[in-house]
């Protein structure tokens, strides 16, 4: 009899909570996770590239890439398949002293570039402050696409929206009419 008030509080505590099945409550995740977290591999893959794919941009001077690679000592910039764009920086440090750590870091960035681009004409740079820059020139056919034209502007002298005032005369002499 001591434990009836016990179960009673459960009782109304389960009955607060969501009714969820078994089978729901197994292969379901909770609800904090599903918003917080990825629930795939193609949505973590997605993420992924969202989060740290460097800002593509295309100009008039053509397709641009920007990386920020100041931490890595040894970089290379390769072209495959005359479409894809490889970039590979490493950096080793070893420390001195009675512990004689070790640390090591390498990434590897794969760009396909847009179609029209050649790779043939790929340029990189990399600045004081440790930005990469990969530069390709436009293709004539975006190059036309991207072109500017001054368009004149003409002035026709009559207002284009007229006062309410001038409307309602306009329309009382047309009833007189």
């Amino acid at each position: 009899m001591r434990s009836l008030p016990m179960f009673l509080r459960m009782a109304e505590e389960m009955a607060r909570m969501p009714r969820v099945s078994p089978f729901q409550a197994f292969f379901h995740e909770p609800p904090v996770w599903s918003v917080a977290l990825p629930r795939n591999w193609q949505q973590i893959a997605r993420w992924h590239e969202r989060e740290f794919a460097p800002p593509a941009t295309v100009t008039k001077e053509g397709y641009q890439l920007t990386l920020d690679v100041k931490d890595y000592n040894e970089l290379k910039v390769k072209v495959l398949d005359d479409s894809v764009v490889l970039v590979e920086g490493k950096a080793e440090q070893q420390e001195e002293g009675d512990a004689g750590g070790y640390s090591s870091r390498h990434f590897m960035r794969r760009f396909v570039l847009p179609q029209g681009y050649e790779a043939d004409k790929v340029t990189s740079s990399l600045s004081s402050d440790g930005v990469l820059t990969i530069n390709v020139p436009n293709p004539p056919a975006v190059q036309e696409a991207l072109k500017e034209r001054v368009v004149p502007i003409e002035q026709t002298g009559a207002p284009a929206k007229k006062n309410a005032g001038q409307v309602e005369e306009g329309s009382t002499e047309t009833s007189k009419q």
